[in-house]
Order: structure tokens, then sequence, then C-alpha cells
């Protein structure tokens, strides 16, 4: 696999400053579409320019064009999202580490779509989400994760596409253990970390550990 990163920028709103702020600079950068504006401003000149080209502007695109940068550009009748394409792209490339980057503030069926292609690609990949001010890590069954937190901060822990079971952690205040957590409720959220380091696994489907940022004095986890 490539020891290079693969850094995603999506459309929708502009990312979070704090999470920029983080990212890795040595990656591999793909613009998922409208993603290419997102990651100029943030400082990072694309390798390539995925999508169906139809959110981006006429300006970005000839800036794109202008500095040679590899573009693949998709029919819009497609069975696949440009975040999917841009997925699939790293994945084929064989990163093993990759870090996609959102705003949020999209269109709601856009997120949701979202975080529910992420469960795929995650399986060996070690796959970050930064989604507005909080950070997603999809757990595939029989994965786990071990993470820095401050104490106190705020980590939900959700389903995704139905049961998550086997769910085990260790540094939070409501710890589970072998545990089932289910779709349609909200057991897992807005638990609470009580060590400085916190582990989450999961054996049968695929489980959303979501660590927000805490905005107000500006810490959080380390991205």
């Amino acid at each position: 696999m490539a020891e290079t990163p693969a850094l995603i920028f999506i459309g929708g709103h502009a990312p979070h400053p704090r999470v920029v702020s983080v990212l890795p600079q040595d990656a591999y950068v793909i613009a998922a579409d409208s993603g290419w504006e997102h990651a100029v401003n943030a400082g990072f000149i694309p390798d390539v320019l995925v999508g169906d080209m139809d959110s981006i502007s006429a300006e970005h695109l000839e800036h794109a064009r202008s500095m040679n940068v590899h573009i693949i550009e998709h029919h819009p009748d497609k069975d696949f999202t440009d975040t999917e394409i841009a997925l699939a792209l790293a994945a084929d490339k064989h990163h093993h580490r990759i870090h996609l980057v959102s705003g949020g503030g999209d269109r709601f069926d856009h997120l949701l779509a979202l975080v529910h292609s992420l469960a795929p690609h995650a399986g060996d990949i070690d796959l970050t989400a930064h989604i507005g001010a909080s950070r997603i890590h999809i757990l595939q069954p029989g994965h786990g994760i071990q993470c820095e937190a401050t104490v106190g901060q705020t980590i939900s822990l959700i389903p995704i596409g139905g049961k998550a079971k086997g769910v085990t952690t260790s540094g939070l205040k409501w710890n589970l253990t072998k545990d089932t957590l289910m779709p349609f409720a909200s057991r897992g959220v807005s638990n609470v970390a009580t060590d400085a380091r916190v582990s989450v696994s999961v054996k049968r489907g695929h489980l959303a550990v979501v660590i927000p940022l805490n905005l107000a004095t500006h810490e959080g986890v380390d991205l």
C-alpha cells in the first residue's frame, strides 16, 4: 500500500479551520468537483480532480486545466456520487490512510449518503472523515480503534446500516462490554471520555465513532 496518505476534499461548506490546520501536508490530494476550491483555499494543490463537474465554477475548472492537473470527468447520469468516486480512486491507488474533508452544511441527503458511503471503504484502510467540526471513524466488523481524547470530551457511537453487535469500549463514562447498539435508537449518543485514551471495537456490523471538537475552548481530540 502507498505510504503517502490520500486527502480528499469534497463540496459543500468550507472545511473547519481547526481541521485544516492538522491535515497531513505530504498527501496525495484528490478534489471531488467543487472540493477543488476548498483544497486550494486550504493551501493544497490537488493532484487529481474527479466528478461530473456540475458544481465547480468555470473559473476553478479553468484553473485546474491551466495547472495541468489530472482531470477525470464523469457523466452526470452516473451511479455513484463524486465522493464515492474519489474514495474508490484513493483505494485503487492503495493508500492505506485516507482523510476525507467536508465542511458539512451541504444538503442533508448528501451528508446522510456520505456517512453511509464510507462503510464499504473502511476495511483495512485507516479512513478518517472530518465533517464540519467532527471527526468520524467508521469501524468495520472485527475492527477497533484507539484514539486520544480530552477528559470530558463528547464521543458518540452510532450504528450504520443495522445493528452493531459486540461493541466494547474503554475510557468512557458509560463503557460497553460486548453490547449491541440498535439502529433507530440513541443509546450510543453523547458518551463522555474519562481517560486520555479511548478504545472502541465492534464484532459485527458497522459503527461510526463521532468525536466533535470542543469549540468553546478550541480543544478536542488530536486529529
